[in-house]
């Protein structure tokens, strides 16, 4: 089974920054728990964005805590279903960057991140050769 196992279409919505912070959260979440560094990490990174460019600290740590509720409740199959179905198509690949370049902060994919990642890839609907490509990119970048 994976992470996405999940039977009926989610009810609930997010807004556009919601969305594309709860599939950065749920990539950090593949491989356990998320403490501090790990927030710190996935609101610099998705800070980066310009859907954030209007939001404050305060904004991203109520938007970061009212996603760990619906993580904590959901799953991450729950949490990735809402914020597919919430996210415009043009924001999935930016947002799938995003959860690659934040599971490999530590330079590294181990077995749950990778199988998080294809399932990502394909929930998002993000084609074999752009997933391939942004993993590359991905793995130089973090290579330093």
């Amino acid at each position: 089974m994976g992470f996405f196992s999940f039977g009926s279409k989610p009810t609930e919505t997010f807004t556009e920054q919601e969305a594309f912070l709860a599939i950065g959260l749920a990539s950090a979440a593949a491989n356990g728990d998320i403490d501090e560094s790990d927030k710190k990490a996935i609101l610099a990174n998705v800070m980066q964005t310009s859907i954030f460019d209007d939001s404050s600290e305060d904004d991203l740590n109520e938007i970061f805590e009212k996603l760990m509720g619906k993580l904590e409740s959901e799953g991450v199959g729950g949490l990735v279903a809402i914020a597919k179905s919430s996210m415009p198509e043009d924001l999935r690949e930016s947002a799938f960057v995003c959860a690659v370049d934040i599971t490999l902060a530590d330079g590294e994919i181990d077995e749950d991140e990778q199988s998080l990642l294809e399932e990502l890839q394909q929930v998002l609907d993000i084609s074999d050769d752009l997933g391939a490509k942004i993993l590359e990119v991905m793995m130089i970048k973090n290579r330093a």
